[in-house]
């Protein structure tokens, strides 16, 4: 069987949609499929160069793509814009952000309103020939209900496949005694780090501390708000190999973003027994967020004071275990033999 994977890019440019198309390609090739890939060249990451994706979607990928693949697969629905004819096809939809929020969606992502109307609606596009396809990926319960609700998609034609995590992500032992919060993603103000920082400083706990794993363009602005209180760390970039010790080295875990397709920190926190905290207004999958201790902003601080947390640990635990890239890319061959 040849495949042919389309995708904007097969790395972490562009985040949670780049690692799928990463670990899928890996996965596919390990277990032996000939694969080719159709990608952008160059660009830039997670909502910058939009007009190199624009001209790659619309015209670049008609001629990038091959003719004579078995199963041509789209890492996400604008890659399907050129997919029609006789081909066997399958595409995987992370979520319906760009159409249902894309007014939350902070400036420095889409800075003008025309060039967002523009996008919801090229983007609108992009749907509309993606339910075409023969199969359609879900990675959680809600984007499959908006898409039967919006777009008139059979259930039956939806797959559900949970995104993977490590499988080194696990529960041990804390080493040490002292309260820790900590909190990890890309900088930028769509995850409100800076409301998180207020909080625990206005919590004003002499023996706790508030790790933040991470980067980003918002980054100098928030040690800047963190100022010297020698309470709060910026620990960096965390790599793949010390996620599960920056894990299991907290007490809770707080993800006070306000927009998220899925969420994947969430999940690796519970793969290691940890509580997690989010805030009312964010909007982040049902099936996801529902699993957490959901607080209002103005609670935070005495949240975190009274250390309580409302979380079926054991539940949760069972849930991160349903999220593997192997039984993903399982799951994902069979879609191909089935068509």
């Amino acid at each position: 069987m040849k495949i042919c994977l389309l995708s904007r890019f097969f790395d972490l440019r562009n985040a949670g949609i780049g690692r799928y198309s990463q670990e899928l390609l890996k996965g596919l090739r390990k277990r032996g499929f000939e694969v080719r890939t159709v990608s952008q060249d160059g660009g830039m990451p997670l909502g910058q160069g939009r007009g190199k994706y624009f001209v790659y979607t619309s015209f670049e990928i008609a001629f990038k793509t091959p003719s004579d693949c078995d199963i041509y697969h789209a890492c996400a629905p604008m890659e399907t814009l050129w997919l029609g004819g006789n081909k066997k096809t399958v595409v995987i939809f992370h979520d319906l952000i760009p159409m249902l929020y894309l007014g939350l969606i902070p400036t420095h992502y889409v800075k003008d309103l025309f060039t967002r109307v523009i996008s919801k609606n090229y983007f609108i596009l992009g749907c509309k020939h993606a339910i075409k396809c023969n199969w359609i990926i879900v990675n959680n319960d809600q984007t499959a209900k908006e898409l039967t609700k919006y777009f008139n998609v059979r259930e039956e034609k939806i797959k559900l496949m949970r995104y993977g995590i490590s499988p080194d992500l696990k529960p041990n032992a804390k080493s040490d005694d002292t309260y820790r919060i900590g909190t990890l993603g890309y900088f930028d103000p769509r995850k409100r780090l800076d409301l998180l920082i207020k909080a625990f400083k206005k919590a004003n706990m002499k023996d706790a501390e508030l790790v933040i794993g991470g980067k980003g363009t918002d980054e100098q602005r928030l040690k800047t708000l963190a100022g010297d209180d020698k309470r709060i760390k910026f620990l960096g970039f965390v790599p793949d190999e010390k996620l599960c010790d920056f894990y299991n080295s907290l007490d809770c875990f707080i993800f006070p973003s306000l927009l998220e397709g899925y969420g994947l920190p969430i999940v690796e926190a519970m793969a290691c027994s940890k509580p997690v905290v989010t805030l009312e207004d964010a909007i982040i999958p049902s099936d996801v967020k529902s699993r957490t201790h959901i607080v209002k902003l103005v609670d935070l601080s005495e949240v975190l004071k009274k250390r309580e947390f409302k979380c079926d640990m054991d539940a949760n635990l069972e849930f991160a275990r349903e999220h593997s890239w192997e039984e993903l890319v399982n799951k994902t061959v069979e879609i191909y033999e089935s068509i």
